[in-house]
C-alpha cells in the first residue's frame, strides 16, 4: 500500500513538473511587446505621475493585460547618431556638429552612444560609448562630400543599436536630403522600423535657396513616416536664418533628449506566434491627453 502510494505521490509530482515547465516554457516562447508611449496634454507639455491604472493598451483593438509597466525619467538609453555628411551638407555641417555635441553632453551620463555618417558610403566613427570626449572628437573628424545613401544608413543603425547595452533604444537621424542611390528601398526600411522597437526620430534641414537641386531637398513625407512608424517624431528645418539656425537645431535636440526622458513603457505578451503579420497597437489615457505610440508591429522571429 505505501509503495502503491509513493508511486500515485511520484507521477502527480512528475505531472506537475511537467505542467509547470510547459507553461514556463510557454511564457519563454510568447512574444514580450514593449510600447514605449509619449504623453501630452493639450499645450504639448509631457505629462509625469500617470500609473498602470491610467492607460489600456489594445492589439488589433483587443484590450490587453499589462504585464510590464514603468515611467522611469533616470533610465539611460542606447542612441544611435546617423548624420548625413553628403555634399549638399558643406555649408551647415559644423553648425549641426555643434549642435551635436552638446546633445550628447546634455543627455543621461550613462546614455551608450555610437556616431555613424553617411554619404557615398557608410562609416562608423565612434562605437558605442558613454565617453563624451570620444563623441567629440570623432564629430569633429566629420567632411562633408558625396552623394546620400539614406535608407542604407538607416538599415545600419538599427542593426547597431540594437547591440547596444540598454533595453531602450533610439535612433537620431539628421539629414538635408533624398535618398541617392541606397541599395535598401523606402518600404523595406519601414517594414524594419516595424519590427524592432527601436524610437527613430528624425532631423530634416531643407535648404536656403530654392536654386538648389530637387534631390538636395529633404523628401518631408518620407522622414515623418520614418519617425511616425517607430513611434518618434519628424522635425523639419530651414537653414535660410542663417544668424538662428544652430539654435534652431540645439532646440530639436533638447527636446528630443527630454522626449526619451518622459516616455511611459508598457508591455504585454502577445496571445499569437510570431505570424510574420502587422498587429495595430494602440495606446488611450486619460481624457484631454493625447498618447503617441507607434502604429504596431510586424510579429517575425528574431534572427539567432
Amino acid at each position: 500500500m505505501r509503495l502503491r502510494c509513493a508511486a500515485v505521490l511520484g507521477l502527480i509530482t512528475l505531472l506537475y513538473g511537467i505542467g509547470i515547465a510547459a507553461q514556463n516554457q510557454l511564457r519563454v516562447d510568447v512574444r514580450l511587446v514593449n510600447v514605449f508611449a509619449t504623453i501630452t496634454d493639450g499645450n504639448g507639455r509631457y505629462v509625469d505621475g500617470l500609473n498602470q491604472g491610467d492607460f489600456v493598451l489594445q492589439e488589433d483593438g483587443v484590450s490587453q493585460e499589462i504585464a510590464h509597466f514603468s515611467h522611469d525619467l533616470d533610465v539611460p538609453v542606447s542612441v544611435g547618431i546617423v548624420m548625413d555628411t553628403s555634399g549638399s551638407m558643406r555649408n551647415k555641417l559644423r553648425t549641426a556638429v555643434t549642435a551635436v555635441d552638446r546633445f550628447v553632453r546634455t543627455v543621461h551620463p550613462n546614455d551608450d552612444i555610437f556616431l555613424m555618417t553617411f554619404a557615398s558610403s557608410l562609416e562608423l566613427r565612434q562605437d558605442f560609448t558613454d565617453d563624451r570626449e570620444k563623441l567629440s572628437r570623432a564629430l569633429r573628424r566629420t567632411s562633408a562630400s558625396g552623394a546620400t545613401l539614406l535608407y542604407d544608413a538607416l538599415r545600419a543603425g538599427l542593426i547597431k543599436v540594437k547591440s547596444g547595452k540598454h533595453p531602450k533604444r533610439a535612433i537620431l537621424l539628421i539629414t538635408d536630403g533624398q535618398d541617392t542611390g541606397s541599395v535598401a528601398s523606402y518600404e523595406e526600411i519601414l517594414t524594419e522600423i516595424g519590427e524592432s522597437e527601436v524610437l527613430v526620430y528624425t532631423l530634416g534641414i531643407s535648404p536656403a535657396s530654392s536654386a538648389d537641386s530637387a534631390r538636395d531637398s529633404v523628401d518631408v513625407d518620407v522622414l515623418q513616416n520614418l519617425a511616425a512608424n517607430s513611434g518618434g517624431r519628424a522635425f523639419m528645418l530651414s537653414d535660410v536664418f542663417v544668424g538662428t539656425f544652430g539654435r534652431e537645431v540645439e532646440k530639436v535636440l533638447t527636446l528630443v533628449a527630454m522626449e526619451l526622458r518622459s516616455q511611459y513603457t508598457l508591455g504585454f505578451y502577445a496571445t499569437h506566434a510570431d505570424d510574420g503579420k502587422f498587429h495595430s497597437l494602440r495606446i488611450k489615457t486619460r481624457p484631454g491627453l493625447v498618447a503617441r505610440s507607434r502604429p504596431g508591429y510586424i510579429a517575425r522571429p528574431a534572427l539567432p
